[in-house]
C-alpha cells in the first residue's frame, strides 16, 4: 500500500501550512534527515505572468512554507522551474516569487541549458531531454497546483513535471504528440526517467497546493479558482492526482494519467485499492459540485482517427476567441505549436484560426492573459451532443 496523505488547510497563513505540511510528511513516513546538506529542487506550477488569486500558479505562501521546513531541516531549497510563457522576470514579479526569492536569500536554477536523462523503459521517449539544472539537485520536491485541464482533464503533479522542459520544447511536444493517450503516455515517461534516469536516483516527494484550485476551463486564467482546503502529500505523483480527483469529486477514469499510470511499472500503485488515505477522510473533504472542464472525454476517443480529418471540425471542440475580450496581444499565436493561429483578417477583431492545422492542444486557451478564448463545441457534436 502506498500511502497519500489528505490534510486540511482552509487558508495559505504561514504558521497554518507549516505545521500542515510536517503533519503531512510524517503521516506518509518521510525521513526528514534526508533534508540535511541536501540541495532540494522545489518545482512549483508557474505557468505564466497572474495574480496569485487567479490559482494560476502554486501560491507564493505555499512554496516559502515549504522553502523554510527544508532550510529549517539542513537543507538548501533551489526553485527549478521551466515557467510556461512570457519573461522569467515578469512570471516571478506577478506570482509573488521575486519577495520570496529575496526574502530567503533563495537560489534560482539556471534552467535553459540542456541535459539527457536515459530511461529504456519509456515507451515512447527513451531519450528525453530536461534542464540540466535538475542534475545539479539531491532530491526534488513537486509543488503542483491542482487545476482542470482542457487536454489532460486535470493538471496535477504528474502533469507539473513537464516542467522540467525548458522552452519551446513543450511546444514540440504537443505537436508531436497531439492525442490525450500518447501525451499522457509522455508525461509517464518523463516521471519514469525523472525516477530512474539519473545516474543517482533523486527521492521526489509531490506536495499538491489544493487549498484554492482551479475548476471549469483551466488550468491558465480561463479557469475560476476555487476553494478546496486541502494540502494533498505523497511519494507517487499517480496516486497523488488519484486523491485530488476523489476529493473534487471527478472521475478518475476519464484522467489518461491516472489510469495508464496504474499500468506503468514505476508507478507504486496499480489501482485505487493499493492507496491508503492517511489524515482526513476523502468524504469528509469532497467538494460538492466541482466544475471539470467542458472538453468532453468523447471527443478525446475520438482524436485518434480524426486527427488530420476534416471530420475533427465537426466532433471536436475547438478553441474560440471572444471578440469583446480579445486585445489582439497574440500571445495565443506565439505559443501555438502547429502554426495554426494568424494575425486577424481585415475588419475582424480576434485571430484567425486555421481549425485544419489545429491539433485541439489548447494551449491558446491555457495561455491566453484576458481568458478571451472558450470551448465551442462542432457542429455534429451539438446535434448529437457527444
Amino acid at each position: 500500500m502506498t500511502k497519500v496523505a489528505l490534510i486540511d488547510c482552509k487558508n495559505y497563513q504561514d504558521d497554518l501550512l507549516m505545521k500542515a505540511i510536517k503533519d503531512g510528511l510524517v503521516k506518509i513516513g518521510f525521513d526528514f534527515a534526508k533534508l540535511k546538506n541536501a540541495r532540494v529542487g522545489l518545482k512549483p506550477n508557474l505557468l505564466m505572468a497572474a495574480n496569485p488569486d487567479k490559482a494560476v500558479a502554486t501560491h507564493p505562501s505555499f512554496f516559502t512554507a515549504v522553502a523554510k521546513f527544508v532550510i529549517e531541516h539542513g537543507g538548501t531549497p533551489v526553485l527549478t522551474e521551466c515557467h510556461g510563457f512570457g519573461s522569467f522576470k515578469s512570471v516571478m514579479n506577478s506570482t509573488g516569487y521575486s519577495e520570496v526569492v529575496k526574502e530567503l536569500d533563495m537560489e534560482v536554477g539556471h534552467m535553459d541549458e540542456i541535459a539527457e536523462l536515459h530511461y529504456p523503459q519509456a515507451k515512447l521517449i527513451k531519450r528525453i531531454e530536461i534542464s540540466k539544472a535538475f542534475f545539479d539537485l539531491d532530491m526534488i520536491i513537486n509543488l503542483p497546483k491542482f487545476k482542470t485541464h482542457g487536454f489532460t482533464y486535470i493538471s496535477g503533479a504528474v502533469k507539473n513535471l513537464f516542467g522540467t522542459i525548458p522552452g519551446l520544447r513543450k511546444a514540440r511536444m504537443h505537436l508531436r504528440f497531439p492525442e490525450p493517450m500518447e501525451f499522457s503516455e509522455r508525461l509517464l515517461d518523463l516521471n519514469g526517467a525523472l525516477l530512474n534516469g539519473f545516474d543517482k536516483p533523486k527521492k521526489i516527494i509531490h506536495i499538491m497546493d489544493a487549498i484554492v484550485g482551479q475548476e471549469g476551463e483551466g488550468p491558465g486564467p480561463s479557469g475560476t479558482p476555487r476553494q478546496i482546503g486541502a494540502i494533498i502529500i505523497g511519494s507517487d505523483p499517480v496516486a497523488v492526482d488519484y486523491v485530488a480527483a476523489m476529493v473534487a469529486g471527478l472521475d478518475y477514469k476519464k484522467i489518461q494519467t491516472i489510469l495508464l499510470g496504474f499500468k506503468r511499472d514505476f508507478i507504486t500503485v496499480s489501482s485505487p485499492e493499493d492507496i491508503s488515505i492517511v489524515g482526513q477522510k476523502v468524504e469528509d473533504m469532497r467538494v460538492k459540485n466541482f466544475q471539470p472542464t467542458k472538453s468532453s472525454v468523447s471527443s478525446h476517443f475520438l482524436r485518434g482517427w480524426l486527427v488530420g480529418s476534416t471530420m475533427k471540425n465537426l466532433v471536436i471542440e475547438k478553441p474560440w476567441p471572444n471578440e469583446e475580450k480579445c486585445t489582439l496581444c497574440y500571445k495565443c499565436k506565439s505559443v501555438c505549436p502547429a502554426e495554426a493561429i494568424y494575425k486577424a483578417l481585415e475588419n475582424r477583431k480576434v485571430p484567425y484560426y486555421n481549425y485544419k492545422k489545429c491539433i485541439r492542444c489548447f494551449c491558446c486557451i491555457e495561455f491566453c492573459p484576458e481568458a478571451a478564448i472558450s470551448l465551442k463545441k462542432g457542429k455534429l457534436q451539438r446535434l448529437l451532443r457527444l
